[in-house]
């Protein structure tokens, strides 16, 4: 087995805004300190669950540049913060199409895990279309 890692030292709370119009997220904890220290997260806002998971996403397609995500199995466990940084770490079984995968904070704490499959390099259903691989 094989293992993959991918680092981002610092999350931006700029980009949370980003990807809040891309999913069509409106809940003012991503874009706006106050509401997040309202609801009891601190003065920082919160990244959102999808952003997260695309990290984990850019780790798998820094280790396997040609695959197509097959399936992925994710559970939250935590929140990112602006401000923290995350690693993305993933363990892959012996034919490296299975990647068991965890996001973690600076401190340690594990704040989501996934297992993600891919195919190599092929078109998954033989419909000649599919999600290839890009960096999110």
């Amino acid at each position: 087995m094989t293992s993959s890692r991918w680092e981002l030292p610092l999350v931006p709370a700029e980009a949370m805004a980003l990807w809040c119009e891309a999913l069509g997220d409106d809940n003012a904890i991503h874009v706006d300190p106050a509401a997040a220290e309202a609801l009891g997260f601190g003065p920082r806002t919160v990244n959102p669950g999808p952003t997260n998971l695309a990290y984990l996403l850019n780790m798998v397609m820094e280790a396997q540049p040609d695959a197509w995500v097959r399936c992925v199995e994710a559970a939250l466990l935590g929140n990112v913060l602006a401000g923290d940084g995350v690693t993305a770490q993933g363990t892959w079984d012996e034919y490296g199409m299975i990647c068991d995968a965890e996001l973690a904070l600076e401190t340690g704490h594990v704040v989501l895990k996934a297992r993600i499959e891919i195919e190599n390099g092929r078109d998954v259903d033989g419909d000649g279309e599919g999600i290839r691989s890009q960096r999110l």
